[in-house]
């Protein structure tokens, strides 16, 4: 079975799809034998299809639509795409509902019009294509690092320089398989422009990053080498920040990585045309800086 991943196989494992000699075998590690007669029980591919979902039931808005793909705002909590323990509720169950299931065959079964994703704990702007040929001009485009991607963020501390840039090695960190982890090895190259946009005393900071590359969690962890750990983001906060006494229980508790995509700007795959989107800070960030801000004025 070469053409399955171990992945899916171990998948299909843990599932009860396997049985040997008639009887069903959980545990990936048993031992076979000889002779032994193994039976799987495949999934069909259309098991992989992501059902269509009621717009009503995911949320997101539309702010550009027309016969070659959409711009849409995911807000925070909503994942991209299905995956292991996400089968419905994503962001694509929607999309499939919205268009009818009319969407570019993506990059797997699972992922039809994704051509890029930000994580379910961030909001923001995303391209949706809705055809093969929009989908391979805006992957193209991201290769080339020709399509513009602006975030807001709030972070711990004040860095030291009010612009930067950081540039790293990326790669699985080896001890946490969730995490990634700057690399001075093997890795694939990061490039994060930071820019202090308001500072809130000395305890926090509202920051701009734009992305030259787009790695896996590359802001959460270029902000947290770089010593200023986002707010609200517990996988990748390496050490305790002081903080106003008034402010702790707050800021340490923040529900979600404090982390919007705001800006997007691409060259429309047909026309040619600059396509420009920006969106607001969603509620809870906005009140994340009026609470700063607040504070640091006491």
């Amino acid at each position: 079975m070469s053409q399955v991943s171990r992945n899916k196989i171990q998948s299909w494992i843990g599932r009860g799809r396997v049985s040997i000699n008639g009887a069903s075998v959980l545990d990936p590690g048993h031992y076979v034998r000889i002779k032994d007669e193994i039976l799987v029980d495949q999934e069909s591919p259309v098991d992989d299809e992501p059902e269509p979902t009621p717009d009503a039931s995911v949320e997101f808005s539309v702010l550009h639509e027309d016969e070659d793909l959409m711009v849409v705002n995911k807000p925070a909590g909503v994942v991209v795409h299905p995956g292991a323990g996400n089968r419905h509720g994503t962001l694509v169950n929607g999309l499939v509902h919205h268009c009818g299931g009319v969407l570019s065959s993506g990059s797997h079964r699972r992922r039809p019009g994704i051509v890029h994703r930000i994580d379910k704990d961030t909001s923001g702007v995303l391209v949706v294509a809705k055809n093969d040929r929009t989908h391979a001009e805006l992957a193209r485009q991201f290769e080339l690092h020709s399509i513009r991607r602006k975030y807001i963020c709030f972070c711990y501390a004040v860095p030291r320089f009010p612009r930067g840039k950081i540039e790293t090695l990326l790669a699985r960190d080896k001890n946490n398989r969730l995490k990634m982890a700057v690399t001075q090895g093997n890795g694939r190259n990061a490039v994060t422009i930071h820019r202090t946009l308001e500072t809130f005393g000395t305890f926090a900071a509202k920051i701009q990053c734009e992305l030259k590359t787009g790695r896996t969690h590359q802001i959460r962890v270029h902000m947290s080498h770089l010593g200023h750990s986002l707010i609200g983001d517990s996988l990748y906060r390496n050490k305790n920040y002081p903080l106003p006494r008034e402010l702790a229980d707050y800021v340490n508790h923040f529900p979600r990585q404090a982390l919007h995509a705001y800006f997007l700007e691409f060259s429309h795959p047909k026309s040619g045309e600059a396509m420009c989107f920006e969106v607001d800070l969603p509620a809870d960030m906005q009140e994340l800086g009026e609470i700063l801000k607040k504070s640091s004025q006491m």
